[in-house]
């Protein structure tokens, strides 16, 4: 009884070729779904930019979205609140030239040299 040579030599190439194939249509996959993604990621952006537009366009207006803009304004005041207590906590101003954050108790704003006293 011998070892087929050629027979093993055939299965190892075979085997070879098969996980290549896998390989590359792993590949392949992760590609697709990355391409998928940054697609879906751009569209969403997209749809931000325009709501957005929409908001600064009308948000005067007696429009059927107000109470979506009375959320945003809301949410707003909360936000900029938020981020004066957090300045307050780490003993830092926002320059209002600008708006580099400074260490509290500076004069002037290192970045742009405007006025930091009130």
């Amino acid at each position: 009884m011998g070892i087929d040579f050629n027979k093993l030599k055939t299965d190892i190439v075979s085997a070879g070729k098969e996980v290549g194939d896998k390989v590359s249509e792993a590949s392949n996959v992760a590609k697709l779904k990355l391409d998928i993604h940054t697609k879906e990621d751009f569209v969403e952006k997209q749809f931000a930019a325009l709501g957005r537009a929409y908001y600064e366009a009308h948000k005067d207006e007696d429009v059927p979205e107000k109470d979506f803009f009375a959320s945003i304004v809301e949410a707003q005041v909360e936000i900029d609140a938020l981020k004066d207590e957090l300045m307050e906590v780490q003993g830092a101003v926002m320059c209002p030239q600008c708006s580099v954050k400074q260490p509290k108790g500076n004069s002037f704003c290192s970045n742009c040299g405007a006025s930091l006293l009130d």
